[in-house]
């Protein structure tokens, strides 16, 4: 019978490989169409690839916990003369060739998106940022960034590191125990270096949760704080588009759609799920999408697309028990929205004159100064206390 190859596709525009997590079914098993067969992580989500056609698995060629680039051949089903037609295979043996042609990339260990790199944080008493073309080659080949040349102690001139501190370093490494980092923990650190290359500022103020909190009483999956947050922020960025533009240039790229990411926790990091259009959809019908993308989230399964395109996000780590911080926004938003954990407080009430306990909670907004000032940003924190503390108009 015709064996037609199991193939790791494309997977979102800015992939260019995928890490074997499990194969989900044996060589020998019977399959059918669209059957996912072998489970795959990216630096964005966990995906189920699927088999071609029907058929008996013939063998896997790919290997759990190894990556792989995008194209490669992860195995091989035993197919019928019409199927394998139809997928233009015309001949009876294994397309041993196209087997051929990825064959140094499934033997030899693959370069990553982003170095992986076991560095352990090290306190250096000094380092230094000019480094000679020696030393930088050798930066290179192992896969560092520049913020890793800090952990070590430079004896060069003026503490300049030379290319003996390096390798004094790596023997150094050899005697403590190190681990790889998940894909995702690289993914996040990858994203949060690109956005610390922007001027960011964050302010915050105080406001009353009370109102937010009686308004999701009235429904019988109550919404989280989260995605209230997340809808008034939509309505502020629809009426204030340009508070989301990207500088890129001498041009300020406005938004075409408002889609907001949600952060959510995750074993190994966060996960932001992105809602479309949120600015259009009232805040009543979207509780079951909410815990749906939710709980993709939870489980690295986002569809593709709810993975990415948030031109802002927020986040509650509130729930955290954190009262205050001061998020990043991702390199390709422009601010995030942070929410602190609600805490009764005396607030003056001028109806009575006196002080009355009010469940309060900091929030806070941290944006590109390049494209927001600190007036923009009063007005946008401003207008988003207005929304929360009158949530039916949501």
């Amino acid at each position: 019978m015709p064996k037609v190859p199991i193939i790791m596709p494309q997977l979102g525009e800015s992939i260019a490989e995928a890490t074997i997590i499990r194969f989900s079914v044996q060589v020998g098993e019977a399959v059918t169409s669209d059957q996912e067969i072998i489970e795959v992580e990216t630096n964005k989500a966990v995906t189920g690839l699927t088999t071609p056609c029907d058929g008996m698995i013939a063998s896997f060629t790919a290997e759990v916990n190894q990556t792989y680039p995008i194209g490669s051949v992860l195995g091989f089903i035993e197919a019928s003369v019409k199927d394998a037609e139809r997928l233009g295979i015309t001949s009876g043996e294994p397309v041993e060739e196209l087997a051929q042609g990825f064959k140094s990339q499934l033997t030899a260990s693959p370069s990553p998106t982003i170095p992986r790199v076991d560095i352990p944080m090290m306190p250096a008493k000094s380092g230094a940022p000019f480094v000679s073309p020696r030393v930088r080659s050798r930066v290179d080949q192992l896969g560092w960034q520049q913020q890793d040349l800090s952990l070590i102690p430079g004896t060069g001139k003026a503490g300049r590191l030379t290319a003996s501190d390096v390798e004094k370093y790596l023997a150094e490494l050899e005697e403590l125990e190190t681990q790889n980092a998940p894909g995702l923990r690289l993914a996040i650190a990858d994203a949060m270096r690109r956005s610390w290359t922007r001027p960011l500022a964050t302010i915050g103020v105080v406001f009353s949760m009370e109102p937010l909190l009686a308004h999701r009483k009235q429904f019988k999956i109550p919404p989280g704080p989260a995605l209230y947050l997340a809808k008034a922020l939509a309505l502020a960025l629809a009426e204030t588009p340009k508070l989301a533009a990207r500088l890129v240039g001498d041009h300020l790229l406005l938004p075409k759609s408002i889609d907001i990411g949600v952060a959510v926790e995750v074993e190994d990091g966060v996960v932001v799920p992105v809602f479309k259009g949120l600015d259009k959809e009232p805040l009543s019908g979207l509780g079951d999408k909410y815990q749906a993308l939710v709980s993709a989230a939870r489980a690295r399964r986002l569809p593709e697309d709810a993975r990415e395109g948030a031109i802002a996000s927020v986040t509650n780590y509130g729930t955290l028990g954190i009262v205050w911080g001061t998020p990043i926004p991702q390199p390709t938003e422009t601010l995030i929205i942070g929410l602190g954990r609600g805490e009764k407080r005396p607030v003056w009430d001028e109806a009575t004159s006196q002080f009355r306990p009010r469940l309060m909670a900091q929030l806070t907004v941290t944006f590109d100064h390049r494209v927001i000032d600190g007036g923009a940003s009063g007005k946008l924190i401003t207008r988003l206390v207005s929304l929360l503390e009158a949530p039916e108009g949501l």
